[in-house]
């Protein structure tokens, strides 16, 4: 087992959380005996890969144009490690911190103070993300609290796949909650032109086989190189954004952030080698990044995750897994 590595554990789900990026191990159903995640076996090999495997992404997920946003007047400028956006906090992002954890049962708390002017984001910023483990369900709590007027949109960037082969996720059924979905440019940054899903590939209203929507011809699909897109769900309480399943299981995803990122995993391509020796390919894990709109702090400051200082952000991501009957 890696260093530093929690378990969280009763008689549905096997969870193991790295202090390093307060990453998601591995997930294991233990009524199919069935890893559910993309993970590796040994640290190195989290802090040689780029794909972001079951980390904590933060301070801000998803891609900012440019590496700008203005606040209270004054533009800020971060690092462009993604050209020639920022991605997912910079080079250093909370990926690559060690968490400091402490465990209660099957709770497990970890916290990171994130300095002023880290990663060019302003404020000194205490980070707490508890994962609780309870009957079928992984519950994420995040907690954020600053001494600056800042921009805070953490995720989870874990890579399902339900099969147990884990070669595509191409043929797992995607059901969404969105009605709206947003388009992103050549480079993958978000941009205010959501659109209806209705008559699109993107409609996951309805339960369908992923490969229906990646098959497609749509400009979007051919621009991310597959689903790497913001889903609007409506509400703002703790409801269902997402469904995903394959004949004898499911995975519910729940949130009370304002939509969910859904990724396909287009940019893995077999370098990464993880569990059981498996050559991660392209598409062999799905993501489902709950968060705010991503750059929305460049086109819509009403909804950007502007937290004020001195003033809480708290929010909740629920994985829930459950079994189906075989037919």
């Amino acid at each position: 087992m890696i260093d530093q590595a929690f378990l969280l554990e009763n008689s549905n789900l096997k969870v193991v959380i790295l202090a390093y990026g307060a990453t998601i191990n591995s997930i294991i159903d233990k009524r199919l005996q069935r890893e559910l995640v993309l993970g590796f076996d040994e640290k190195k090999d989290y802090e040689h890969s780029d794909k972001y495997f079951g980390c904590t992404i933060g301070r801000v997920a998803n891609r900012i144009s440019y590496g700008r946003f203005h606040l209270n007047q004054k533009e800020v400028q971060l690092p462009i490690n993604n050209a020639p956006h920022h991605l997912h906090g910079g080079y250093i992002g909370f990926d690559r911190r060690e968490f400091t954890c402490k465990m209660t049962g099957n709770t497990l708390e970890c916290t990171y103070f994130s300095p002023d002017s880290e990663e060019g984001y302003p404020g000194n910023l205490q980070v707490t993300i508890t994962y609780i483990l309870q009957d079928d369900r992984l519950i994420i709590k995040s907690r954020c609290l600053c001494d600056q007027d800042t921009l805070v949109n953490i995720t989870n960037h874990t890579y399902f796949n339900l099969d147990a082969d884990k070669k595509s996720i191409t043929s797992h059924c995607l059901k969404m909650s969105a009605d709206r979905v947003y388009p992103v440019d050549e480079f993958g940054c978000t941009f205010n032109q959501p659109f209806d899903v209705l008559n699109t590939p993107f409609d996951f209203t309805v339960s369908k086989p992923i490969f229906e929507c990646l098959d497609s011809n749509h400009p979007q699909i051919l621009t991310a190189k597959g689903l790497d897109h913001h889903f609007e769900v409506s509400g703002e309480e703790l409801r269902q954004a997402a469904c995903l399943s394959v004949e004898d299981c499911t995975l519910g995803v729940y949130t009370d952030k304002p939509g969910v990122h859904v990724y396909t995993g287009n940019y893995l391509n077999g370098d990464d080698i993880g569990f059981d020796h498996v050559p991660y390919q392209k598409q062999s894990g799905i993501c489902f990044e709950t968060q705010y709109v991503p750059n929305s702090v460049n086109f819509d400051t009403t909804i950007a995750p502007i937290v004020k200082a001195g003033k809480i952000q708290e929010h909740l991501t629920v994985f829930e897994f459950q079994q189906m009957s075989k037919r």
